[in-house]
């Protein structure tokens, strides 16, 4: 008895308004993921599939050649590797700096502190241009090496400010009480301070590593001289504008079956695949991080 009035109260609460919100994120899903699901079916398409589509390709004649024609290229597996490195060094090398100056920010004591975030505001809407920046990275002997791609970039002060407010979460009581236990700052960061902040770790994380792995434009500025340190992404958008990404190892792959778009499809996936594995992980802590970020204490 108890079940049919459950039952019959979650009738009841399905009224025309929940059914046009439903309908309009069914909607919406389906928009975002069309591309993506275009992408993956024109990889494993032939030519013929591809001239006789209309409005999605339905990949009849299913093979994997596009994806051994990026595989084999020479060049390609090296730079998957050397996007790996840049994402997991440069999200931890940002992550560090990023974790210290939010939890300075949270000092009420500190002189000057109005001033500090001042300037650390202004650096987000005004910067000193591209020249200036590409002249101070040659300067300091780095372009053309790997390093071009990490240490300049140190701090992202959107990403700081968001881990500030995750930081002004954490009860000034606990603190104090750590302090009359005698632990230092960096104890109090390291053990209290980032436990209870997993969240906001999770968030800039993950908002950092998608900016890493995604980032093609500083690669294509700084490693102007050193082609085989490109990125995937780099990589991805020489293939995608057709430019040589270099020669095909061994004669494994049946040339009649492969063509432009596939290619092109194929190194798509090839490129989103980590990120789409790794966000269903990070998901709920994003999420959370998303809504307890925005939040000012």
């Amino acid at each position: 008895m108890a079940s049919n009035i459950k039952n019959k109260q979650k009738i009841k609460d399905w009224g025309v308004g929940t059914v046009i919100i439903y309908f309009v994120m069914i909607v919406f899903a389906l928009v975002c993921l069309f591309p993506l699901l275009y992408e993956v079916l024109l990889s494993f398409a032939s030519q013929k599939d591809y001239l006789s589509a209309k409005y999605i390709i339905i990949p009849r004649d299913f093979n994997f050649e596009s994806y051994k024609y990026i595989l084999f290229q020479d060049r390609i597996g090296t730079a998957f590797l050397i996007s790996v490195f840049v994402t997991v060094v440069g999200t931890l090398y940002t992550m560090i700096f990023n974790s210290i100056g939010a939890y300075i920010l949270t000092k009420q004591r500190l002189p000057g502190k109005n001033i500090f975030f001042t300037f650390i505001i202004i650096t987000m809407f005004f910067d000193g241009g591209l020249i200036p920046f590409y002249l101070v990275v040659k300067e300091l002997n780095m372009c053309n090496k790997l390093s071009a791609l990490i240490i300049p970039f140190a701090v992202d002060t959107f990403n700081m400010i968001l881990l500030r407010n995750f930081f002004r979460q954490v009860p000034d009581e606990m603190i104090e009480a750590c302090k009359i236990d005698g632990a230092g700052e960096i104890r109090i960061l390291l053990q209290f301070v980032l436990p209870l902040s997993t969240a906001g770790l999770a968030t800039i994380g993950m908002f950092t590593i998608v900016g890493k792995w995604n980032d093609w434009y500083w690669p294509l500025i700084f490693l102007t001289l050193r082609d085989e340190l490109f990125p995937l992404a780099l990589e991805l958008r020489n293939v995608l504008t057709n430019t040589s990404t270099g020669g095909v190892v061994g004669g494994y792959v049946d040339m009649t079956k492969v063509f432009s778009q596939a290619q092109k499809a194929a190194m798509v996936v090839i490129s989103v695949r980590p990120i789409v594995i790794l966000y269903p992980f990070m998901q709920k802590f994003f999420v959370k991080g998303v809504m307890m970020g925005s939040i000012k204490s």
